[in-house]
C-alpha cells in the first residue's frame, strides 16, 4: 500500500468484489487496512446478469460485507448482452460501471484483486497474441482511467496464498463456473499455466519475467515522453500532429511506440494496435512516399512531407449515451463530457456530430473554428434531443432551441505513456 500511495488521510476507497477467492481476500485485507488508517471503504459488486445465480451471489457478497462493517453497492449491467467476446465486453462494462460510480461519489482509488497468477496468465495470453515488450509487461501496480486510479496490490501474491488466508479467517467465497469454462481464452491459458507448473515453471517465474518487461517498458515510456515533448502537438478537439522529420530521426523503437500510443489514444482504444500492424504503418511513414493516408485502430493517419496527423475515423463512431444534468460521462472513450446541473429537465444524448450534423449547423459556425479539419469536426461530441443538435462545445455552437448551455465542457482525455507517470511496476 505504501508503494501504491500516497493516500490522503481523508480518502475514501472502493474495492471491486465479485465474491471469488481473490476479491474476498482483497476485501478482508483492505478492510483491515482502512479500519487501521481511519479511511472509509465501499465494496462494489457488478451483476453482469450473464448467469441466473449472479444476483444471489451479489446479495451474498453484501451479507459478507455487512459482517465486516463495509458498505456495499451492487452495480447492474443492463441492456442487451453480447453474443461474442463475452468476457471482454463484460470486463469493459464492469470497469465503466465502477468508474462511473466512483466519479459520482468523488472516490479516486479503485482496488482490484489481480494476483500473481493473473499476471502470469496475462503474460502468456499476450505472448500467444504476438505482443511486443510493452504488452508483455502485463499489468501495472497502478493504472489510470479517465476518472479513477486502478490499484492492484496483490500482483506479487499467488492465488493459493489468498485462498489459504480466507480459510484461516473462516471466510467462504463464491466459485465462478466461468473460471473453468474452456470456451474462454483466458481459461485455456490458465490451464496451460498449470501444465507449465508441473514441469517446473511456476506462475511466480512467469510473473517475474513480466516484471522484467515492466521495467523495460517504464524506461521506454520515459523516452517516449521526451520524444512526445519534442515532436507532438495534441489538440483539445481530439487529434494530434507529429513532426515527421523528428519521427524519422528518432530511435525507431521509441518512435514506433509513440506512434502506437497516439493511435490508441486518438482512436479511443484501450490497447494499442498489434505490433505487426503498427510496424507496417511505421515503415510507410519513414521510407514511404511523401503523402500517405492509412487507417488503423479506429483512427486515420495522414502524412505530408512535414507532419503526420492522426484523427478519429468518424465513420466508425457509433457510441451514443444518454446523459442528464449534473452528470459526467466518458464518450467514445475519448472525451469526458460534463453537463451543467441546471439542465436536468429533459433527457439528452451525446453522439458524434457527423458529416450531416456539421452541414446542418455549418452556417452558424464562426470562422474561428474553420481551422479544425473537416473529418475531425465530424467526430466531435454533440448534444442532441429528439434528433436535433442542441450544442457542440468545441465549436461554441448552441441551438436557438435552448436558452443556455447544456454542456459544461468536453475534455479530451489523454491516456498514454507521455501524459502521466511511466508504467508502474509491481
Amino acid at each position: 500500500m505504501t508503494v501504491a500511495g500516497p493516500f490522503p488521510a481523508s480518502a475514501s476507497l472502493a474495492v471491486a468484489v465479485s465474491g471469488g477467492a481473490d476479491s474476498m481476500s482483497m476485501l478482508l485485507l483492505l478492510s483491515d487496512w482502512a479500519r487501521a488508517t481511519g479511511r472509509s471503504l465501499t465494496a462494489l459488486t457488478v451483476d453482469h446478469g450473464l448467469r441466473p445465480e449472479s444476483a444471489d451471489e451479489a446479495r451474498q457478497v453484501g451479507r459478507w460485507c455487512a459482517l465486516l462493517g463495509v458498505s456495499h453497492e451492487v452495480l447492474r449491467w443492463s441492456g442487451e448482452k453480447p453474443a461474442h467476446r463475452v468476457q471482454e465486453e463484460a470486463r469493459r462494462a464492469r470497469y465503466d460501471l465502477m468508474e462511473s460510480w466512483c466519479a459520482k461519489h468523488d472516490i479516486e482509488n479503485l482496488f482490484v484483486a489481480h494476483t500473481e497468477d493473473d499476471q502470469a496468465e496475462t503474460f502468456l495470453f499476450r505472448m500467444s497474441r504476438g505482443s511486443g515488450p510493452a504488452g508483455l509487461a502485463a499489468m501495472p501496480l497502478v493504472s489510470y482511467r479517465a476518472r479513477v486510479r486502478v490499484i492492484r496490490p496483490l500482483l506479487t501474491i499467488g492465488r493459493q496464498r489468498l485462498e489459504t488466508t480466507l480459510k484461516a479467517a473462516g471466510q467462504a467465497w463464491v466459485e465462478d463456473p466461468g473460471n473453468t469454462d474452456r470456451r474462454y481464452a483466458r481459461v485455456r491459458v490458465r490451464n496451460r499455466l498449470a501444465e507449465l507448473d508441473t514441469n517446473g515453471i511456476s506462475a511466480a517465474a512467469v510473473a517475474g519475467t513480466a516484471r522484467i518487461f515492466g521495467r523495460l517498458r517504464a524506461a521506454r515510456e520515459n523516452q517516449v515522453a521526451r520524444l512526445a515533448a519534442e515532436a507532438v502537438t495534441i489538440y483539445p478537439e481530439g487529434y494530434a500532429d507529429i513532426d515527421r522529420m523528428a519521427l524519422t530521426k528518432a530511435d525507431p523503437e521509441i518512435a514506433m511506440l509513440l506512434t502506437s500510443a497516439l493511435i490508441a489514444q486518438t482512436g479511443g482504444r484501450e490497447f494499442a494496435p498489434k505490433r505487426a500492424r503498427t510496424a507496417s504503418l511505421f515503415r510507410a511513414l519513414i521510407v514511404g512516399p511523401e503523402t500517405i493516408t492509412r487507417t488503423l485502430g479506429g483512427c486515420v493517419i495522414s502524412a505530408s512531407a512535414a507532419r503526420v496527423r492522426l484523427w478519429r475515423e468518424p465513420g466508425t463512431i457509433s457510441h451514443e449515451i444518454p446523459i442528464s444534468g449534473g452528470m459526467s460521462a466518458i464518450w467514445d472513450r475519448r472525451f469526458l463530457v460534463t453537463l451543467r446541473s441546471a439542465s436536468r429537465r429533459a433527457a439528452v444524448s451525446v453522439s458524434a456530430l457527423g458529416r450531416g450534423g456539421w452541414e446542418a449547423i455549418a452556417a452558424d459556425i464562426g470562422s474561428d473554428f474553420r481551422h479544425i479539419p473537416g473529418p475531425v469536426r465530424y467526430g466531435l461530441p454533440a448534444i442532441r434531443r429528439e434528433g436535433y443538435i442542441l450544442q457542440v462545445w468545441h465549436l461554441d455552437y448552441r441551438s436557438s432551441r435552448i436558452s443556455e448551455n447544456i454542456m459544461e465542457n468536453a475534455v479530451f482525455k489523454v491516456r498514454s505513456p507521455f501524459s502521466g507517470p511511466p508504467f508502474w511496476v509491481a
